[in-house]
């Protein structure tokens, strides 16, 4: 019989919580259409959600940042939650927040923008999870 980090029934990444994490930014390629961050399988409870706000985004007018998946653009981080415009550490409240995925599910981060184009702009989104293997009976 192993320990709690051999026993061959529960591995290390089956328990606790995860992440995943990535950094897009305002000129990247498809930001407007979406950029994955990562991927969640069914059962799996997307726990928190931010958005580090590292450079601000610029454009003039509106400044769209958000965090969801292709059914719910923001269902992880809204724009009102990511103020792209202003630095910091930004917390979601999007729908898909403390609730076990349906599906499996891929996340994607989306800037959008009007008025004068950006010409700055640099975020890492961060979502805290708990695996579905952890959550199951």
């Amino acid at each position: 019989m192993g320990n709690y980090w051999t026993n061959s029934v529960r591995h290390p990444e089956d328990v606790g919580v995860g992440h995943i994490r990535r950094t897009v930014t305002f000129d990247q390629k498809s930001v407007d259409t979406g950029i994955p961050v990562g991927a969640l399988e069914a059962g799996t409870v997307p726990l928190r959600a931010y958005a580090v706000i590292e450079t601000a985004f610029n454009a003039a007018t509106t400044n769209v940042l958000v965090l969801g998946s292709a059914a719910d653009d923001d269902g992880l981080v809204t724009s009102a939650n990511a103020v792209a415009g202003s630095l910091g550490l930004k917390a979601g409240t999007g729908a898909l927040l403390g609730t076990p995925l349906a599906a499996d599910t891929v996340f994607f981060a989306k800037y959008t923008q009007t008025g004068t184009p950006a010409t700055t702009g640099k975020a890492t989104f961060v979502v805290e999870f708990v695996n579905a293997r952890e959550t199951a009976a």
